[in-house]
């Protein structure tokens, strides 16, 4: 083998390796950047940035395998053919126009992708191999089919990878992301691998001949090389610069874009008008389509000036011109008013319009912006709500009225035929004709209370019901309430007992009817569903707050009980445990209705515990408010004279003596309980024993083996004994009872259930008695009225039974009556003597109550003095109190009379002015001196 058959070792200069990486990787990026310019191009643009990119983007590949070839150096001198470097140099450029191309394509599917791969990467490889045919030296070049294959292969598969990651990387509106950068640099180190790949494929063998073409060739140089570059980093930097300035503004103007179909997609999609004016000379801009339904007009109408005044109602153009010159003069930024468009078809518009003035960036006024809506349905809806609501309210007067007619019309006959009732049960009577009106009586509040029901029900469900807020003491008015209900327990032989824990407030503001009411309805079932045992009604106090006090009401009775799931139920309208016809208790099924409503405007709550046979316990709970400043009781004894007071009780209940026991425990005495007869002659006999005897014994009259009055004859026959006070109490008054009381020397005689107060009234009058007397007399619920001073009261009535039936219950009340026949009469009554009160009907001829009320107390103004007037009128309707309270009534009562009602609301009006009459100065709610007086037969049966 000669030495020109020898291979001509080459060497590299690894400064220019690395360098042409660093190229690569550059182009490879500015590929990644490319891509995303190209495809987001539109247009003309388009082709400027594909025909650029592909020219930068080939220089850089091209100076990438240029500057790879300088970095081989052969033993003997080497120079390039300059046309052939540019065909590389064009091969290049078509390579990169090939990809370029592909990955600006909407979709880049495989086959696609991989025929892109195959065009760039021959062009690529055409590109090295017309380089490397560019050299010009004393050599013979030599190739390797097996490497020249790998170098086309891995030319096409890196330009398959660089095709895919330009593709991904395209929608990236980011300059730089390391996903990229790490993307352009794997791809720039791939494509060297290719390059070198290529140049191991040739190997060189020295010539002696040069036959190669020098015509063409040039020698570069250090500085050739340098150039080389310069040129291609400033070529690269430049498309890189010039892609982050068109992509920045590219996004701008693509936000702009965005921003501009945002804005018609809302001006022309809202539902209300919209529309724009010049704020100059009144030119309109822009309507979209809600405002030009509103106008009746066409697009290309809106557009002139006056369009909008054409449309507008001639009523209200002169209020629309004002707004808009407002808006010009710098007056205001917004109008807000009602117009009206009157359309081509004649229909009318009503449109509530929004008048703001809108400013450019140096704050002047320029435009207006003017939002429309359409409120012709709504105000068309309002009409007709209006009329609706005018004929509903005129039927609902209509009712009212009705309602107020029927209730007089009803309750003057009840009134005439419960007060007459009552009256004659207190007269002389045989058995058989006192049971006969008894149950006339109950007749008659059953009917009643069905007429009260219908008539709360209907008042609850208009929303016209209200509650009071006035002052009461708790424990008195549930002490009258238990009187009230006292007949009906005594019919059945049960016993009504109730209790209020001492930390209960007394002095409360509510509604104390309404409050009344509740427990009568609750009570009264327990008394219609209980036929043997007893019914206790406990007070507690559930909770304080200042002012405000929440008390927990509960009645339980051992009737025959609720099953579970008839327990919700009974508090809906017209239902009962039993709705059958078959049902063995009667009723509306309306009264725990009405309690469930007025418990829950009383801010409380009902509920029911029960099981069937063994009885039912009723709660609910009630705020109601505490008085600032209550009135108190002023006693006949003081506390301290009671206090360690030994009293013996004697009771076969069991709840009964707890509740007794509970109250003279509070009042500082020392009590003794025992459950019959011959444990009270023990307990007597151990007192006297040990020196410490019982001044007072509290005994029941009806008890087992041995009843009240043979135990009082006992006590009475021992002369060891014969120094205690004995006060009855009994749940069923009897003819001859206040004859045997005074045989006994029984000093007081009270039916139950028991009022705290009335109890106290009574120890107290007993034990102040003297002891010098013979006879005392006794003390009863009636002895204890007649002790209060004798009032005057004019009863102002036109109706006859009316009037005898409020005469014979005042005059027996110790009150002295006047009767005038209506209000006229009342007035000249008046005028002609001093009345403590007056009663006054409200309907009645030639005057009615508000005129002679009206009357009087103008006359009062003159005279001076304040004369209680307490209405007393079948109108039992909502409101029918507050008219009567503002004409200047002092109080209300309605019919039918209930004589508890009644004398409580005198008593609370002449104790509110005691002053009116030097004979009622020492009237007070509380007993103080007692006036010596006997108790007739007749006076004892009308007391029970």
């Amino acid at each position: 083998m000669t030495s020109l058959d020898l291979p001509m070792n080459g060497t590299y200069d690894y400064r220019l390796v690395a360098l042409s990486v660093v190229i690569a990787v550059m182009a490879s990026y500015a590929a990644l950047d490319l891509g995303g310019r190209v495809t987001s191009a539109r247009g003309q643009a388009r082709y400027l940035w594909l025909s650029g990119g592909a020219t930068a983007m080939g220089i850089g590949i091209w100076s990438m395998h240029y500057v790879g070839m300088l970095a081989f150096h052969l033993p003997v001198p080497t120079e390039y053919d300059w046309p052939t470097v540019l065909l590389s140099l064009l091969a290049a450029i078509f390579a990169s126009a090939v990809a370029l191309f592909v990955v600006s394509r909407e979709q880049m599917r495989f086959f696609q992708a991989l025929l892109g791969g195959v065009l760039m990467g021959g062009a690529i490889a055409g590109m090295h191999y017309i380089g490397m045919a560019a050299m010009r030296a004393s050599a013979m070049c030599h190739y390797s089919p097996l490497l020249v294959s790998l170098s086309v292969v891995l030319a096409v598969l890196i330009s398959v990878a660089a095709l895919w990651l330009a593709f991904y990387f395209r929608g990236e509106t980011k300059s730089w992301s390391w996903q990229k950068g790490a993307s352009a640099l794997v791809m720039g180190a791939a494509i060297p691998v290719m390059h070198y790949t290529g140049m191991a494929a040739a190997s060189f063998t020295p010539t002696v001949s040069a036959h190669e073409n020098f015509n063409h060739a040039l020698s570069i140089s250090s500085l050739g090389t340098i150039g080389i570059i310069l040129v291609t980093f400033m070529v690269l930097g430049l498309t890189l610069l010039t892609s982050v300035a068109d992509r920045r503004f590219s996004a701008q103007a693509m936000e702009l874009e965005v921003s501009e179909l945002r804005f018609r997609a809302v001006f022309e999609g809202a539902a209300i008008g919209i529309a724009i004016t010049e704020l100059a000379n009144g030119k309109v801009l822009a309507v979209n389509q809600a405002y030009q339904k509103m106008l009746g007009c066409t697009s290309e109408e809106t557009q002139l000036a006056e369009i909008f005044d054409q449309v507008t109602h001639p009523d209200d153009r002169a209020k629309s011109r004002q707004a808009f010159e407002r808006l010009r003069a710098g007056q205001q930024d917004q109008v807000q008013m009602e117009n009206r468009y009157v359309r081509r078809d004649n229909s009318e518009v009503i449109v509530d319009i929004d008048l703001s003035v809108l400013r450019n960036s140096q704050g002047k006024s320029k435009f207006v912006l003017g939002l429309a809506t359409d409120v012709t349905q709504r105000r068309r809806a309002e009409v007709e709500l209006q009329r609706a609501k005018e004929a509903a309210e005129a039927a609902s007067d209509a009712k009212s009225t009705f309602l107020a007619t029927m209730s007089h019309e009803i309750r003057t006959p009840m009134n005439g035929i419960l007060g007459m009732t009552e009256l004659v049960l207190d007269t002389d009577l045989t058995v058989e004709q006192r049971e006969n009106l008894g149950l006339v009586r109950l007749s008659a509040e059953s009917l009643l209370s069905i007429i009260n029901d219908i008539l709360d029900f209907s008042k609850i469900e208009a929303g016209k019901f209200e509650l009071e807020s006035i002052p009461f003491d708790l424990r008195e008015s549930l002490g009258e309430t238990m009187k009230t209900l006292s007949f009906r327990t005594h019919q059945k032989g049960l016993e009504l007992i109730y209790e209020v824990q001492p930390d209960v407030p007394e002095a409360l503001l509510g509604d104390p009817g309404r409050l009344r009411q509740i427990l009568i309805n609750l009570i009264g079932n327990s008394i219609k569903f209980t036929e043997h045992g007893e019914i206790f009604v406990n007070v507690t106090e559930g909770s304080q707050a200042p002012a405000t006090t929440f008390l927990h009401f509960a009645v339980k009775d051992t009737g025959v009980g609720i099953p579970a799931d008839k327990q919700a139920k009974i508090f809906e309208a017209f239902s009962q445990a039993d709705g059958s016809m078959a049902r063995k208790y009667g009723g509306t099924g309306l009264g725990l209705t009405i309690c469930a409503r007025l418990v829950e405007m009383m801010g409380g709550r009902i509920w029911v515990e029960s099981q069937p046979g063994k009885g039912s316990i009723f709660h609910f709970t009630a705020q109601l408010g505490v008085q600032d400043t209550p009135s108190n009781r002023a006693a006949a004894l003081q506390p301290d004279q009671l206090r360690d007071l030994h009293v013996l009780i004697v009771d076969d209940n069991f709840t009964n003596r707890r509740v007794l026991e509970g109250m003279l425990l509070r009042w500082g005495m020392k009590p003794t309980a025992v459950g019959g007869g011959r444990a009270a002659l023990q307990a007597l006999e151990v007192a006297k024993s040990t020196g410490r005897p019982f001044p007072l014994v509290l005994l029941d009259g009806q008890m087992p083996e041995m009843d009240g009055f043979t135990l009082a004859d006992r006590i009475k026959g021992d002369p060891d004994l014969v120094g205690a006070s004995i006060m009855m109490l009994t749940s069923a008054g009897h003819l001859g009872d206040a004859t045997r009381c005074r045989e006994l020397g029984i000093s007081g005689y009270l039916a139950k259930p028991i009022r705290q107060g009335e109890l106290l009234d009574s120890i107290c009058q007993i034990l102040q008695k003297s002891p010098k007397k013979s006879i005392e007399p006794l003390v009863t619920r009636h002895s204890l009225r007649e002790n209060k001073s004798r009032s005057r009261v004019l009863l102002a009535e036109d109706n006859a039974v009316n009037q005898t039936l409020a005469v014979r219950l005042l005059e027996k009340r110790g009150y002295v009556v006047t009767v005038a026949g209506d209000g006229r009469a009342a007035l000249a009554a008046v005028e002609k003597e001093p009345f403590d009160l007056i009663l006054m009907d409200i309907q009645m001829p030639e005057m009615d109550g508000f005129e002679a009320t009206l009357a009087i107390r103008q006359r009062e103004r003159s005279t001076g003095g304040h004369v209680p007037i307490i209405a007393m009128t079948a109108h039992a309707l909502k409101g029918d109190e507050e008219r009567c309270l503002s004409a200047g009534m002092d109080g209300y009562v309605s019919k039918p009379i209930r004589s508890h009602e009644l004398f409580t609301a005198i008593e609370g009006a002449i104790a509110r002015y005691p002053d009116q009459n030097a004979s009622h100065s020492q009237l007070a709610d509380s007993v103080t001196s007692v006036t010596e007086s006997t108790l007739s037969l007749e006076e004892l049966k009308a007391n029970l």
